[in-house]
Parts: structure tokens; C-alpha cells; sequence
């Protein structure tokens, strides 16, 4: 994925533009700039792991019309624990920090939100050729239990790179 951040600069219209030569706007418009950049990326982290969950559920349905019921409460957990995450995700503050707020959140931390959640992205291209090798392997009737175990940890891992957004925001508040 290209970097969102210039994309965004790249199309920033005539009043974007003329509001970067006062200095009262510029840094304003540079923030700005930034957290749009976030919450696209965001959003595209968010239709990703929604289209991942419908290809879990998917492979569950694969299992059960081949009459193979063990490890569906495992599924359960990656399912319920991809839709927990994917919700988080999605609702996270885009560090916005507002006319005079007890704690400034900067370009500085605005874009390394962005890295953060481009590392969530990557991570998310990693769970998804997980989650289609679990698939393939569901229609033909297979459930590799060791393929779901490392699945669920993929998730706990993105879990907890996600969880480090707060200690990135407000040092650990």
C-alpha cells in the first residue's frame, strides 16, 4: 500500500493550500492532513478484516457440511476475537487534540500513529494468507488444528501491537 500521507498532500485543493501560508493554519492544516491520512488507512484496515471474518465464517461453514465439528469453538474464539479487534480498530481517536487540549498531540505523534497503524496493516496481509490457506484447507473437509492455533496467535500479536496505540498517545496514562 502507498503512503497515505502523501496521497493526501498530493490532493489537498485550493483552500488547503492557501490555508499552509498563514501561520495560524499551517500547522493546523498539517495535522489535519495527518489524521485524514490515519483514518483512511483505518477504514481500510476495517474492510479488510471484515472481508477476513466472512471468509472465517466461511470456513467454518466448510467444516460443518463436511460433518467436522471439533475446533469450532476455537473458529468461535478467532471469529469473536477478529470482530473485537476489527471494532477497536475502527474507533480508535484519530489524535485529534482540539483548540487547547491538556495534552497536544502534534504532527510527530499523529504520524507515528500512521506508522503504527501500517504496521496493524501489515500484519494484517499476514493474517489474511493465514486465513486462506485455513479456508483451502476446510474445502477439501481438513481443519489443521496447528494452522488455527497459529492463526489465534497472529491475533494476539496484532492485539497487542494495536494495544501499544495509548502508550504511544499518552505515554502509558
Amino acid at each position: 500500500m502507498t503512503d497515505l500521507r502523501e496521497d493526501v498532500v498530493d490532493d489537498r485543493g485550493t483552500i488547503k493550500k492557501l490555508q499552509l501560508l498563514f501561520p495560524g493554519y499551517h500547522g493546523y492544516r498539517v495535522n489535519e492532513d495527518l489524521r485524514d491520512a490515519d483514518i483512511y488507512l483505518k477504514n481500510e484496515i476495517y474492510k479488510r478484516m471484515l472481508n477476513d471474518i466472512e471468509l472465517i465464517k466461511s470456513a467454518e461453514q466448510n467444516l460443518t457440511m463436511n460433518g467436522i465439528f471439533s475446533n469450532l469453538d476455537r473458529i468461535g474464539i478467532l471469529k469473536s476475537k477478529m470482530q473485537a479487534l476489527a471494532g477497536e480498530i475502527k474507533h480508535h481517536e484519530a489524535g485529534y487534540s482540539g483548540i487547547s487540549p491538556p495534552i497536544r498531540i502534534g504532527k510527530d505523534k499523529i504520524s507515528a500513529l500512521y506508522d503504527l497503524d501500517m504496521k496493524i496493516y501489515n500484519k494484517i496481509s499476514d493474517i489474511e494468507q493465514l486465513i486462506n490457506k485455513f479456508f483451502n484447507e476446510t474445502s477439501t473437509g481438513k481443519c489443521d488444528i496447528a494452522l488455527l492455533n497459529n492463526l489465534i496467535n497472529s491475533l494476539n500479536e496484532l492485539k497487542e501491537i494495536n494495544d501499544s496505540r495509548d502508550k504511544l498517545l499518552y505515554g502509558g496514562v
